[in-house]
């Protein structure tokens, strides 16, 4: 009726207001993560909403990817990775004038290795192959949108080969066919007991060659995270924020 007058709207104060905002803000999030799925760039924009250091949600990232790549068979079998993806992020664009430095950590740190390495420079791009009896070491640094990656992937399946091969053929190949005859005959035990001696003995290599192999990448693992470390602090050292 004209008579009637228009309710007023409602104000709400400073603290309403940021109450208000923070609960739509978490319904939204809420609403996205009951999605079936989302990509990467997607968690990194529902981690920024919230405040955390999307590097750090990128760097998770990886390594959850690479806790999924340690539940394939042959990860399961050898006992760690067979291989391995290190990133990182820094504030910043890379520029030539850094490679210098980069490459006397990158020297310093795989020592003999770095005798066998290949290196490219592409405008701003710096990337390192290096060969050791550990297996391949490719490292990528770049600039992308105001930020430098780091990424460093250590490939260990020679290493791998090298050891499975060597020893459950060397050990199981030798010591376990022999007893396949010895046991029957110089023992006087039944046939089966050979061939039972010959199991025995290549679950045996396959266990040290896996005890070995876990070592030697946990070892690696170690190594690529302090040089990984030192290039982060390198670059830091160099570049500047946008």
């Amino acid at each position: 009726m004209s008579g009637e007058r228009t309710r007023p709207e409602r104000q709400y104060g400073t603290d309403e207001v940021q109450e208000i905002l923070q609960r739509a803000a978490q319904l939204e999030q809420k609403k996205q993560l009951e999605r079936p799925t989302l990509s990467a760039n997607e968690i990194e924009h529902l981690a920024k909403e919230s405040g955390m250091d999307p590097a750090m949600v990128k760097r998770a990232i990886a390594e959850f990817e690479v806790k999924g790549a340690e539940k394939s068979l042959g990860t399961r079998l050898a006992g760690a990775p067979l291989k391995r993806v290190f990133e990182r992020e820094v504030e910043g664009e890379i520029t030539t004038a850094v490679h210098e430095s980069l490459a006397h950590d990158i020297r310093a740190a795989l020592g003999e290795a770095a005798l066998m390495s290949q290196v490219s420079a592409v405008g701003r791009t710096l990337t390192w192959t290096a060969f050791s009896k550990r297996g391949v070491i490719e490292l990528h640094i770049f600039p992308r949108d105001g930020k430098t990656v780091i990424r460093l992937s250590v490939d260990s399946r020679q290493l791998a080969g090298g050891l499975f091969g060597g020893l459950i053929g060397g050990i199981g190949g030798g010591l376990g066919v022999n007893l396949v005859w010895m046991l029957p005959t110089v023992g006087h035990l039944p046939w089966y007991a050979g061939i039972a001696g010959l199991g025995a003995t290549i679950v045996g290599a396959w266990g040290l060659a896996r005890t070995i192999y876990v070592l030697a990448s946990g070892s690696i693992a170690r190594r690529a995270e302090a040089l990984m470390d030192t290039l982060e602090r390198t670059v830091r050292a160099n570049v500047a924020p946008k």
